[in-house]
């Protein structure tokens, strides 16, 4: 590790690019944008860059301690580019990384989701179904990537797991030789900065979805704290819950973000799929309830805190490998113990911490008996005071702790890229 000195380095002017909708109803991507412009903010002077499409509330965003633009264009948004130091982004244009280069800023990548291994099985890839139009596509998403990890001066990821396949990823391409090693170890390359959870404790204005959808308190309240993507799997919950009902247990489910805040993505065949699976059961509004639209951030606890436990699963597909469940993180904030699915990240985590419960996929006998083990009070205060012993390290100012560093060290720390690099290969 290269030896830093803090005084011997400027404050950087760090521009963060948010790459989705970020407002009032943000997704993922675009917490996470605010998250860790707030935090880098400590450490840098921050502007946080909104496509004009994108942004949905600014006035939203003022109370934040960064400055907050807007850019039209790839054109505008390199100029802003040369206005600063440091760029941190998630994924960008090919075209708009190398004239951003050209300007002499460092970038630092955000790879917290792989990408490539999520689209590779979706249903769609930019809005195509068909095998060669998808092809196409994610040509142009693995070309976007290769042109990132060449030019790039630091990466971020979420675990270890995902980290090797990046780091494969950038040998494959032709961003890691010897020639551009220099010395460096795979922690000084790539970072590990998981998504966090919020630093306050969550405060609910009233139990929303006990209030909506008129349920009572004997009623055990399962939530789905999040969308429903090409990859998981609603329909396993959907029939363990009506079966469980129909033996006589008062367990509920119900699903909050069916529409994706970006309406370029708004909701996936997947939601009316898990509707209508819960209309043939007889469950629909009956059981299993569904939050149309997207809930705004700020109002997440009121969908959370009068849950009983969280519900997350998936199919065993190529996604679920390199997956880090965002959305994990919301039930860690609201203390809920989860019944997962294995095969991903968290699920190991949940199992090793004793967190919840882990379940086969697409097992409906499993999801019934896991979600049985929660509706027993001395199983979900066991759990819960091991989630409060885990808590803290998932906090935003934890797990941005080695980004912030190394942008403090920024001018030391962030070795530039090779914009002309090219792969061994001749990939393009």
């Amino acid at each position: 590790m290269i030896s830093i000195t803090n005084a011997d380095v400027a404050r950087s002017r760090l521009l963060v690019v948010a790459t989705d909708v970020v407002g009032e109803r943000m997704a993922g991507p675009g917490i996470r944008a605010v998250r860790i412009a707030e935090q880098l903010s400590r450490v840098s002077t921050v502007t946080l860059a909104v496509s004009a499409g994108d942004v949905a509330s600014v006035p939203f965003l003022s109370a934040g301690p960064f400055t907050v633009r807007t850019y039209g264009d790839g054109d505008e948004l390199v100029s802003m580019m040369g206005e600063h130091d440091v760029v941190y982004s998630q994924t960008l244009d090919p075209d708009v990384i190398t004239r951003g280069a050209a300007t002499g800023v460092r970038f630092i990548f955000d790879l917290y989701n792989a990408l490539p291994a999520e689209a590779i099985g979706a249903e769609n890839i930019g809005g195509f179904t068909d095998a060669q139009q998808k092809d196409r596509v994610f040509d142009d998403v693995l070309h976007q990537f290769r042109v990132a990890l060449r030019i790039g001066a630091y990466f971020v990821t979420s675990n270890d797991r995902q980290r090797d396949f990046w780091i494969g990823y950038a040998l494959a391409s032709g961003a890691l030789r010897p020639s551009t090693l220099r010395g460096r170890e795979v922690a000084d390359i790539i970072g590990l900065v998981p998504f966090g959870m919020q630093d306050d404790d969550p405060v609910a204005k009233r139990s929303a979805l006990r209030e909506d959808f008129e349920l009572q308190d004997k009623d055990f309240l399962l939530v789905w704290a999040g969308g429903i993507w090409d990859w998981f799997d609603a329909e396993t919950p959907i029939r363990a819950v009506a079966e469980l009902r129909g033996e006589g247990h008062p367990v509920c489910l119900a699903f909050y973000g069916t529409t994706h805040p970006n309406e370029l993505i708004g909701a996936p065949p997947s939601v009316e799929r898990a509707r209508s699976l819960a209309q043939r059961l007889g469950v629909l509004d009956q059981g299993v309830y569904f939050v149309d639209g997207w809930v705004p951030a700020d109002d997440r606890a009121d969908y959370l805190v009068g849950a009983d436990a969280a519900v997350s699963a998936h199919r065993p597909s190529f996604e679920t490998r390199y997956a880090f469940r965002t959305r994990i993180l919301d039930h860690f904030w609201a203390r809920l113990p989860s019944v997962v699915t294995e095969g991903d990240w968290f699920a190991e985590y949940i199992r090793d911490e004793d967190l919840g419960v882990v379940v086969a996929c697409e097992d409906v006998a499993a999801m019934k008996a896991g979600i049985i083990e929660l509706t027993h009070r001395r199983a979900r205060r066991r759990m819960g005071r091991h989630i409060d012993a885990v808590r803290d390290a998932w906090r935003w100012s934890e797990t941005t702790r080695p980004l912030r560093m190394v942008v403090e060290n920024w001018d030391v720390l962030l070795v530039p890229g090779n914009a002309t690099a090219e792969s061994a290969d001749g990939m393009p």
